[in-house]
């Protein structure tokens, strides 16, 4: 049994959290611990981003996916279930195992992307950049 569960949430392909979701919500049940979910957006430091948005735009878009995974989480959590919502900037992988690691996550509950070859290879891949530096057990998903 896992105490603390963490899914990380893709608003963008929220079809994809569904099943990593209902695993993880299996666990903490059963565990009666806490289900912490984040999203992670690129930080205003990323020059493609900054070359874009204004500073004040930036925050703005952190708000709106914050009240997204709030809306998500309402939906689709039982009550009475502990739940910790994170919304954070950067790169996806890395920001994923620095939330492992400052919360003592134990178990993390993703799903796997299917990209083509050419897009791992230009995008990489989240999910093995989690599983190869987590500091817990890392469930990845696939269809």
């Amino acid at each position: 049994m896992f105490a603390k569960v963490l899914v990380p949430i893709d608003l963008a392909e929220l079809d994809f959290a569904h099943k990593a979701l209902e695993l993880a919500v299996r666990e903490v049940t059963a565990s009666q611990g806490e289900l912490h979910l984040i999203a992670v957006v690129p930080g205003f430091s990323n020059t493609m981003v900054a070359s874009f948005i204004s500073e004040k735009e930036h925050h703005d878009v952190l708000a709106r996916v914050a009240t997204q995974l709030k809306a998500f989480a309402t939906d689709n959590i039982p009550a009475g279930i502990h739940t910790t919502l994170r919304v954070r900037q950067g790169s996806p992988a890395e920001e994923v195992n620095r939330y492992i690691k400052e919360e003592a996550i134990e178990l993390a509950i993703m799903r796997a992307h299917h990209r083509t070859k050419v897009g791992e290879f230009l995008l990489g891949s989240v999910s093995s950049r989690v599983v190869e530096r987590a500091r817990c057990s890392v469930v990845v998903l696939k269809n």
